[in-house]
């Protein structure tokens, strides 16, 4: 019988992704990006230009703005996204991809094909 962790070297992310991705642009404010996370019922958004991902924002990173006094409208990802982002290609296996997670203490991995933000 295969464990769970045999049956997870078998298995590709775009098995098991999220599609479609609900994404926000550059010029997002924070106050409309936390609208959508609410709307949505998730705790952060890719931040996309043309597909391509090129940041991404966390209920925690609007949070900090507010904690800060910034009128949240007025604010726009582009300004405080993280661009430092972990991906993973589509092609790519789930274990990987987890310890990828675990190792860079993050919730969500955008999932890439070809340059183009997939699926999370």
């Amino acid at each position: 019988m295969l464990s769970v962790f045999d049956k997870l070297k078998n298995i590709k992310v775009s098995e098991v992704m999220t599609t479609p991705v609900v994404c926000a642009s550059p010029d997002s404010s924070a106050h409309d990006i936390l609208k959508k996370l609410d709307n949505c019922n998730f705790s952060g958004v890719p931040i996309v230009d043309d597909k391509v991902i090129i940041g991404i924002v966390s209920e925690k990173d609007i949070i900090q703005l507010f904690l800060q006094g910034k009128n949240l409208k007025d604010v726009l990802a582009q300004d405080f996204m993280e661009r430092n982002i972990v991906m993973a290609d589509k092609n790519s296996y789930v274990l990987p991809s987890v310890k990828a997670l675990i190792e860079n203490q993050i919730l969500r991995l955008p999932i890439t094909y070809q340059g183009r933000l997939v699926g999370i």
